[in-house]
C-alpha cells in the first residue's frame, strides 16, 4: 500500500503583508520543497491520484487561489520545476475571501487561473461559496458543487477534482460529488494519504507558518507515522 503525503497550503507571502493565518513565507515554501526534493519525492497533481500512485511522491494543494499565492509562490514553484492543484471559488474568484472575516485577501482573477493552467497547474472545484459541505441538506451540497462545475468549466477551466472547504465531508458530500462526476476529493487529516482510501475522500496536512523544515518533515513524516504506529502498534520483528 503506497502512503503519500497530500499538502495544503492557502496564500503564499511576505507576514509583514500577509500574516501568519493560513500563509507560509516564500522562503519557507522554496526550503520545503527542496527538502522534498532531496528525499527523492516526486511531485504529482491530485487529477493524478484517480488511478495507481507512484511511488516516492509528493502532491501540494492550494486551497481559495489567494492573489498572493500568484505572485509570491507559483514564481517558487516554477523556478523549483513543480506543479501544483489549485482550488477556487467560483462565486469569489476575483474577488476576496470574505469567509475570513477581518482577514478577508483578494483572490486570483479567471484569467490568472487561465494563465497557470496553461502552465500545468491544476484548477479545481472549491464550490461557489466556500461553505462547510457537510453541514447542508443534500440540495444544497448539490447546488455549491455542481454549479462551481459548470462555471469553471464555462470559463475554459478543465476541473477534474474537487476540494471540500474546511475539510468539510460527510457520505452525502461524497455521493454528490460522485453524481456531478468528480472521482478524487480531497479532504483533511493528519496522515499520509495510502493508495487504499477512498479516492474522493483523501485526507490532506495542513502546512503552517512556523513550518520551517524540522517542524515541516516532523509534521508531514515523523507524526503521522508516530499515529499510525499508536492506532495499530509496532510491527513484529521477523
Amino acid at each position: 500500500m503506497n502512503r503519500l503525503p497530500i499538502l495544503c497550503y492557502h496564500k503564499v507571502g511576505p507576514a509583514e503583508v500577509e500574516g501568519r493565518f493560513l500563509n507560509v513565507e516564500p522562503r519557507t515554501l522554496r526550503a520545503q520543497i527542496g527538502f522534498l526534493k532531496r528525499r527523492g519525492l516526486g511531485f504529482v497533481l491530485a487529477r493524478d491520484l484517480e488511478g495507481s500512485w507512484p511511488e516516492r511522491a509528493v502532491c501540494l494543494t492550494f486551497d481559495d487561489a489567494y492573489s498572493s499565492l500568484h505572485e509570491h509562490g507559483v514564481p517558487v514553484l516554477l523556478d523549483c520545476g513543480v506543479r501544483a492543484s489549485i482550488y477556487a471559488v467560483s462565486g469569489r474568484v476575483g474577488q476576496s475571501s470574505d469567509w475570513d472575516g477581518e482577514r478577508a485577501r483578494p483572490l486570483m482573477a479567471w484569467d490568472a487561473l487561465r494563465s497557470l493552467q496553461d502552465r500545468g497547474f491544476e484548477i479545481g472545484n472549491h464550490t461557489v461559496d466556500h461553505p462547510a459541505l457537510a453541514t447542508l441538506d443534500r440540495p444544497a451540497i448539490a447546488d455549491q458543487i455542481r454549479s462551481a462545475h459548470e462555471r469553471l468549466v464555462a470559463e475554459g477551466i478543465g476541473s477534474s477534482t474537487l476540494c471540500y472547504p474546511y475539510g468539510s465531508y460527510s457520505d452525502a458530500v461524497g455521493q454528490v460529488a460522485g453524481d456531478v462526476g468528480y472521482r478524487v476529493g480531497l479532504a483533511l487529516g493528519k496522515r499520509l494519504a495510502r493508495s487504499g482510501d477512498p479516492a474522493i475522500a483523501l485526507p490532506r496536512i495542513v502546512v503552517a507558518y512556523s513550518d520551517v523544515v524540522p517542524k515541516f518533515w516532523y509534521r508531514v513524516f515523523v507524526r503521522p507515522m508516530l499515529r499510525e504506529l499508536a492506532q495499530f502498534g509496532a510491527p513484529r520483528q521477523q
